[in-house]
């Protein structure tokens, strides 16, 4: 077998699992431990003089990482028992801390935040008839930087260079053992490399956590 041959065989089976695990593996996210619940505490809003029409609930909603946009969409799979399907309430609710009255019912929540980075979470709330407390502390969803990236894809392009270097080495009609430390090298930093470009390049995600307290009078 000629000598490029060789080195062209050696480099792939050095090379090869690499390229697979990194182009087939990254991009899973790493899910973190979910957020802790927010303490009872209630947020300064002024609340309406008059009581919630009948057949509905008013809400505090308010969200611990700054204001957020709230959307609210109706459920109207379900109907709580002995009661009629209510007129339904969807589309943009208030800007958190606020208060709301709602028809009873079960809604999804979505929380766009109003400042800053664009950041999103949702939640299922029931409303009943009376004062219902919502903290929500937010789910988070970040996503890989190109920036983290850089360092990790240096390792991998030197340890590339250094399996090339060592592999050429190692063919030469005098290799000694520098052609075998030189292959080690590259194969280190090739796989540290690409181990740590397999953990930069993985969002991180979040799950967010709610306190839901009630009062039987509004």
């Amino acid at each position: 077998m000629a000598r490029h041959d060789l080195v062209r065989v050696r480099l792939g089976r050095w090379l090869g699992p690499g390229i697979l695990l990194l182009s087939g593996c990254a991009g899973e996210p790493r899910i973190l431990e979910p957020r802790t619940p927010p303490p009872r505490q209630v947020p300064s809003v002024a609340l309406p003089q008059s009581a919630p029409p009948a057949g509905h609930g008013r809400v505090i909603v308010d969200t611990t990482d700054g204001p957020m946009r709230v959307t609210a969409e109706y459920d109207p799979s379900f109907v709580p028992p002995g009661s009629q399907p209510a007129v339904t309430r969807t589309g943009e609710l208030c800007t958190t801390p606020c208060v709301a009255d709602l028809p009873v019912g079960r809604y999804r929540l979505f929380f766009m935040a109003t400042q800053g980075e664009s950041r999103g979470d949702s939640d299922d709330l029931q409303v009943a008839q009376g004062l219902t407390f919502y903290r929500r502390a937010p789910g988070t969803y970040t996503a890989p930087s190109i920036n983290n990236e850089i360092a990790p894809g240096a390792i991998i392009v030197l340890g590339t260079v250094l399996l090339v270097a060592g592999t050429f080495m190692s063919t030469s009609r005098d290799p000694g053992t520098n052609g075998l430390v030189v292959l080690g090298a590259g194969f280190a930093a090739t796989t540290a490399g690409g181990i740590w470009f397999y953990n930069a390049s993985r969002a991180v995600q979040q799950q967010g956590a709610t306190t839901i307290w009630r009062e039987t009078q509004p």
